[in-house]
């Protein structure tokens, strides 16, 4: 065997070391290039598992191909022949003739079906300890020399500081994703929060604006209709703060989706009776909704009384539905003028069909403003805080524009996620 041989091994080996990304590719190439040197048939590295006890394969060369189907399989106890005795001893282990050493009796069967007679094995270590082994087998009896010695030893040195490298460089680039990740969720957080701030703060000046109105001098109406306004004003923002807050619960119970919807029309027709309000039930049964029937009919008022409010001119009209869809439940209540409802009864084929829940006669105007007291019990608050409470019970609110671009309609569409039985 030739020095020069061992030294260019060595060199190329110490430059895979320097460019290769991967200690596998650094493995692979150490036993390609001193596996012949040594004279060995085969080669194997394995690692050192994470419970510190079982070395697995992770390069070989020229392993038997009949048996390298099963090598990913192959697990070697620490302490254990002669690649795990070299770990757990962390010295090199020279096996000159295997079937001469009784004490290596039960690895004669494995040697006679892989066909070598003498190993050569060496742990790999790091400062932190041995990570794994390079083992060398050869086919007949083969006495170590002291330059395949020293061979063995540098080459297991730099597969250990290769494998090292690698795992201290993935440990880094481990540690800079989850600080990339970090930063990134401190500035979404930041932003969310920034984002509840500014709206916080709108909330904050709408109600000090409606408060300075109601309470102004110039505020027309009567004492009582805007002592009513205030306090559902106040009503409101108790509820906004109160659902805003992290510490914000809701009850888990079912909840048939209508009841929340007829107890919120059943409100409303006592505080306007001259809004006519539309109710469209299903004939089928509906799957129930998951959460909180105080807070669910809460938002349908809040919801419902935002159409009634919009409807307040002579003949408008509220149409509420419920509406089952692929895993949903949309509850939509929406609003039109009587000019809209009268132009779809000159262009259509028939008259609108009337359910007998649609209070049909149209309200005479006294001489005061009978929907002032409607409107004072709709407060700017209404809309941010239905939008935030339908979040908060799982759902999502959509303002829902007139098809026809029309001004004179609108409506709102809440939406719960159901379980439907197929």
């Amino acid at each position: 065997m030739s020095d020069a041989r061992e030294l260019l091994a060595v060199r190329e080996i110490a430059h895979a070391f320097l460019l290769a990304d991967r200690p596998g590719d650094v493995q692979q190439f150490a036993l390609d290039r001193v596996t012949p040197i040594l004279g060995a048939a085969f080669s194997l590295v394995m690692e050192l598992g994470d419970d510190g006890e079982l070395l697995r394969p992770v390069a070989q060369h020229e392993w038997p191909a009949k048996h390298r189907h099963w090598i990913g399989a192959l697990r070697v106890r620490v302490g254990d022949g002669p690649s795990g005795l070299a770990v757990a001893e962390r010295r090199l282990v020279e096996v000159p003739d295997l079937f001469a050493d009784a004490s290596l009796g039960a690895w004669h069967e494995v040697a006679e079906e892989l066909g070598f007679r003498s190993i050569i094995a060496a742990p790999m270590e790091t400062a932190d300890g041995p990570i794994g082994a390079i083992a060398f087998y050869f086919a007949d009896a083969t006495p170590v020399r002291d330059e395949q010695r020293a061979l063995v030893r540098v080459v297991a040195d730099q597969l250990a500081a290769a494998t090292d490298k690698s795992r201290r460089t993935d440990a880094l680039r481990r540690a800079n994703a989850a600080l990339a990740e970090a930063n990134a969720q401190l500035e979404r957080q930041a932003a969310a929060w920034s984002s509840a701030e500014r709206a916080r703060d709108q909330i904050v000046d709408g109600v000090v604006s409606a408060l300075l109105t109601l309470t102004g001098p110039d505020h027309g109406g009567e004492a009582s209709i805007r002592l009513a306004a205030v306090h559902a004003l106040a009503v409101a923002a108790r509820d906004y703060d109160m659902v805003t807050h992290d510490d914000f619960s809701a009850a888990a119970a079912d909840v048939d989706p209508r009841e929340p919807l007829l107890s919120a029309v059943a409100t409303w027709r006592a505080r306007a009776p001259m809004v006519p309000i539309h109710v469209d039930e299903p004939a089928v049964l509906l799957p129930m909704i998951r959460g909180d029937l105080h807070w669910l009919s809460r938002l349908l008022e809040l919801v419902v009384g935002l159409a009634v409010r919009s409807a307040c001119i002579e003949g408008g009209t509220v149409n509420t539905e419920v509406r089952l869809g692929r895993g949903f439940i949309a509850l939509q209540v929406g609003w039109r003028d009587a000019s809209m409802d009268a132009a779809t009864a000159v262009e259509g084929d028939q008259p609108p069909s009337v359910t007998p829940r649609i209070l049909q006669e149209t309200p005479r105007r006294p001489a005061h403003d009978p929907f002032a007291g409607v409107r004072g019990a709709v407060t700017a608050l209404d809309q941010p805080l239905a939008t935030v409470l339908a979040g908060r019970l799982g759902g999502q609110m959509r303002v829902e524009e007139s098809a026809s671009g029309a001004e004179g309609a609108g409506g709102w569409t809440l939406i719960f996620p159901v379980e439907v039985d197929r």
